[in-house]
């Protein structure tokens, strides 16, 4: 009986595979080749989501997600719907299967091998996979690998380039994170950046370039989620240390990192 169950399994695994395979592919070549209107790739990926019931369309969505890191021109409706599509479909099949049928990142990351792909684009597919991830415990093997790719192909890119913000060389394991000016900042970096106190002038700017600095919704929402955590913790931390904080204290970290992200002060909050 447990052998069957397994061959079971293993048949609806390679269905799963099969499903997925030609998305991949499309995918990946709109990535690689700079494709400057992704908008067919879009429609491919749109309808097959937008019915919760289809076997592909966690495959699809979760593509539709990752949308953010191509080169080209992403529609931001076609974002938008994919945000709501993934979470319709994760209510309809639970996330167990949701898991198992989306795209995850070491299956880009297999067909991207040898391939030229930009940090920034890296960097956006880190953050849209931890949206579309269901397991919310901790770092997982994908991002830890995504994380690596990026700081990988910072240092392919400028290996003599450095933090411009605390001025230390790159590292293959570094944890950064790529502007859409294509600065690059350490993650921790970034994080300081935002909480420390200075010109409101520079929020949401490049401290480089001066560049505005634009984050798509997928993306939004992760640094939404990361960035609220650890001010939440830095508070306790403050606190616990016997410092004082008033709710104006709190109001004003808040808004540092919603003008840093371009994101809703209430949201933060």
């Amino acid at each position: 009986k447990n052998g069957a169950l397994s061959a079971k399994k293993l048949r609806e695994l390679e269905q799963v595979r099969k499903v997925k395979e030609p998305f991949l592919d499309m995918f990946v070549e709109a990535l690689t080749k700079g494709d400057p209107d992704p908008s067919e790739l879009a429609w491919h990926l749109s309808w097959r989501c937008s019915n919760p019931r289809r076997y592909d369309a966690p495959a699809a969505c979760s593509l539709m997600l990752f949308s953010e890191a191509l080169p080209g021109h992403v529609n931001l409706c076609d974002v938008l719907e994919a945000i709501d599509y993934h979470q319709a479909i994760r209510k309809h099949i639970g996330d167990e299967r949701w898991e198992e049928r989306r795209v995850h990142a070491d299956e880009l990351l297999q067909k991207l091998q040898g391939a030229k792909v930009s940090p920034r684009s890296f960097s956006l597919l880190h953050r849209a996979v931890s949206v579309a991830c269901a397991k919310k415990d901790g770092p997982s093997e994908e991002l830890k690998a995504l994380s690596s790719a990026t700081s990988k192909a910072v240092c392919n890119k400028d290996p003599e380039g450095a933090c411009p913000i605390c001025l230390a060389g790159w590292r293959a394991d570094d944890s950064v994170l790529v502007l859409s000016c294509n600065h690059v900042l350490h993650v921790d970096c970034f994080w300081k950046m935002i909480t420390a106190a200075g010109s409101d002038a520079l929020r949401g700017r490049c401290r480089v370039c001066r560049a505005p600095v634009h984050w798509g919704p997928v993306a939004r929402s992760n640094l939404r989620c990361i960035l609220a955590s650890a001010l939440a913790a830095a508070l306790v931390r403050q606190q616990q240390a016997g410092g004082g904080l008033s709710q104006s204290d709190v109001a004003e970290y808040c808004s540092r990192v919603s003008e840093e992200i371009g994101e809703s002060f209430h949201d933060i909050w």
